[in-house]
């Protein structure tokens, strides 16, 4: 029986998604979980890992084990064994095709700034980005990852990719109140990607005179070198083409 679940987390107390050998993983956690509930130990797989503190709206994973439960009972046993930083969200059986990891078309990551003085209540949540920053000057930049490219400026050491073209469909920014949400949508990521195409958009918004097009031409990271800060970043959604 395969089960497919939507997650959600607070990345703060976690090495990342993934199982690490010192670590306490996302990972870890909701196979303890599941071991708890069902009986039985099973690998979860996860659309995709997460680094260390950046968090999830929507993390899609997938599970096997013979017993079938009510899907409400799914979700509330998970949760009643998870720790409070994780919550199971949704709960579907899926077919034994499903892959969190594979059968993902797009996913999106929202990074969250706000503007102003640095305020403790949003510590491991967002980064501040003062005051004077230009939403426009950045959105126009945005929109030039659009397409499909080469994304070797954009990528940190130690990601294992063997190709670095990725089609980005859509790249915007909104703002509410102080807060500047990005918002990226691709077919998939580079290592660090995200938080470094938004270092460079911060840049722009404090006035810097950055060519897009040019980094990407580079194809070398040496011309992109900052990394935002993993705690402003949010897995927002993952699409499967039976949606």
């Amino acid at each position: 029986m395969r089960y497919k679940i939507t997650l959600s987390y607070d990345g703060t107390p976690f090495c990342g998604w993934q199982r690490q050998p010192n670590g306490n993983s996302v990972q870890d956690a909701v196979e303890t979980a599941v071991g708890k509930l069902f009986g039985f130990k099973p690998c979860v797989t996860g659309s995709g890992r997460t680094d260390s503190g950046v968090h999830a709206i929507a993390q899609v994973a997938h599970f096997d084990v013979e017993k079938k439960l009510p899907l409400v009972n799914v979700i509330g046993g998970l949760n009643a064994y998870l720790p409070r930083t994780v919550r199971v969200t949704d709960a579907a059986y899926a077919a034994g095709s499903f892959n969190a990891r594979k059968s993902a078309e797009k996913k999106t990551y929202m990074y969250l700034m706000y503007t102003g003085r640095e305020l403790p209540v949003l510590n491991d949540r967002a980064v501040c980005v003062g005051d004077g920053i230009d939403t426009d000057a950045m959105s126009a930049a945005a929109e030039k990852f659009t397409g499909s490219h080469d994304f070797s400026t954009f990528m940190a050491a130690g990601g294992g990719a063997k190709t670095f073209t990725r089609t980005v469909y859509d790249a915007h920014f909104e703002r509410d109140g102080i807060f500047i949400k990005f918002f990226i949508t691709a077919d998939g990521f580079l290592y660090n990607m995200v938080r470094i195409i938004t270092a460079q958009l911060i840049k722009i918004g404090r006035g810097e005179n950055i060519d897009i097009p040019y980094l990407l031409g580079k194809r070398d990271r040496s011309y992109a070198k900052e990394t935002a800060p993993a705690c402003g970043l949010y897995l927002y959604s993952v699409e499967y083409s039976d949606e």
